[in-house]
């Protein structure tokens, strides 16, 4: 049985008499999203071993660059219609990003840019808490490598990414409030209508796309991120991070985690 509400559980395994801890994040460096609750911060503290989707180091943050941008010889106004080039960069200009910055991004590159939140501080939780471990001197793992969660656009047939665009393009002057919804919805540890508010917006996408994203965006790497979680687990002692999103639902990481014989219990 998946969670539909909280963003901090307990995780127990036969194996081990240390607990670990399951802990939600959203992409957000709002305050309101940062100040961590004393029940987060100290199960943080109790813990010598931090794990996160990808550990962004320097060679991840390189091999992400490389991943993103053409490697043949193309540009980004090679694949795109003069009209949607024009629209694009438009839209990263406002964003503060000149056209010598993401000539060489491939489509889906430019979409994941236009749809997270721009950033002011860098201080995005996952990086809060990433830089924290560090600071600690923690144990420090990712559930994930960079190429395997940007294969996942990266392998996208080129009329996908450019379709992806458009949507993204198209949604663009809406982003700012479901930021803010996703935002609330976070604050009140209401997995649910996270998972509601996601789910909205995908139906405003084409089809099959949006299958496409559920499928591999979040129901494949739930079942990755769980799997490998697994000897975290086991040991004890870790406090995992991964995005609220993957809680929920009867395929989220809380219900898979639990099918695999785990105790997960709701702290907050």
């Amino acid at each position: 049985m998946g969670a539909d509400h909280g963003l901090l559980f307990e995780v127990r395994s036969d194996s081990s008499d240390t607990p670990s801890y399951l802990f939600g994040t959203i992409h957000s460096e709002d305050p309101r999203v940062t100040e961590l609750p004393p029940q987060v911060e100290g199960a943080f503290d109790a813990c010598p071993g931090f794990a996160l989707e990808v550990v962004p180091d320097a060679s991840a943050i390189i091999k992400a660059m490389m991943t993103m941008t053409y490697t043949d010889g193309r540009q980004l106004r090679d694949v795109l219609s003069l009209d949607l080039y024009a629209e694009v960069k438009k839209a990263l200009a406002e964003l503060g990003m000149g056209e010598e910055a993401f000539k060489d991004f491939k489509p889906w590159a430019v979409m994941t840019q236009l749809s997270t939140p721009p950033g002011k501080t860098g201080n995005f939780l996952d990086m809060r808490l990433y830089r924290g471990a560090v600071a600690e001197h923690k144990r420090i793992a990712g559930l994930e490598t960079m190429e395997e969660q940007l294969a996942i656009f990266d392998r996208l047939e080129e009329a996908d990414q450019i379709a992806l665009l458009e949507e993204t393009l198209e949604a663009r002057g809406e982003l700012p409030k479901m930021f803010e919804q996703l935002t609330l919805a976070y604050l009140q540890r209401d997995l649910a209508r996270l998972q509601w508010l996601s789910d909205a917006y995908l139906e405003e996408s084409e089809p099959r796309l949006a299958e496409l994203f559920r499928t591999r965006v979040v129901d494949a790497r739930n079942l990755r991120m769980a799997s490998r979680m697994a000897s975290l687990l086991d040991e004890g002692g870790w406090f995992i991070a991964i995005g609220a999103l993957h809680l929920t639902g009867d395929t989220g990481v809380v219900g898979l985690l639990r099918d695999m014989g785990y105790s997960v219990d709701r702290l907050y």
